[in-house]
């Protein structure tokens, strides 16, 4: 094989490289489209906007175990979630506060986002939640991970249902079934 040969031979390989790797490109850019379509069509078959939602916390003040009930207010466009509290929880007048979060479907299934206080409140209190949606039962449930009255690192579980005694008992259901995942964090060092 003489040198133009080789340099053919060399120049085809790198054109069947560089198609393929625009093949693989486009394949993928194809499949995340039609990912994209599929969790965005779950997404749409779902609308959990409305006032009607109470969610049950648990959480901590001064360093005692606390479970409350808030009225929550949600507005759904497409995958994203947008969630008002109504009121301070009763329970816990010396942690609740009002606050606002946005949230995010993926796959009609999950929903995860952050939260904050109104800027009325003039607290810190802020932090991310993490849901997994039961849509035959309409019930949201899972954990919120943040700053809170007992320190900068809380945590605790979370049930959001179409009534407020269901959720502190459903809530209540699943510190049972998982006493090995309670934990609040009061100070991390």
């Amino acid at each position: 094989m003489n040198r133009t040969d080789l340099l053919i031979n060399i120049g085809i390989a790198a054109v069947f490289m560089i198609l393929g790797i625009v093949i693989t490109l486009v394949v993928e850019s194809v499949r995340a489209h039609y990912r994209f379509k599929r969790e965005l069509k779950d997404n749409n078959s779902i609308d959990v906007s409305g006032s009607d939602w109470f969610a049950a916390w648990h959480t901590s003040v001064e360093n005692t175990i606390n479970f409350n009930t808030e009225q929550l207010s949600m507005k759904q466009k497409g995958n994203t979630v947008h969630v008002k509290n109504l009121e301070k929880a009763a329970e816990n007048p010396k942690g609740g506060y009002l606050w606002e979060a946005q949230l995010q479907f993926f796959y009609g299934k999950t929903l995860m986002g952050w939260y904050f206080p109104l800027p009325s409140e003039n607290i810190t209190s802020k932090g991310i939640m993490f849901l997994t949606y039961q849509s035959t039962k309409k019930v949201f449930w899972g954990k919120w991970v943040g700053s809170a009255y007992d320190g900068d690192l809380s945590n605790g579980f979370v049930v959001i249902s179409k009534d407020r005694a269901e959720s502190m008992k459903l809530l209540h259901q699943v510190i049972d079934k998982h006493t090995d995942k309670v934990n609040i964090i009061y100070d991390a060092i």
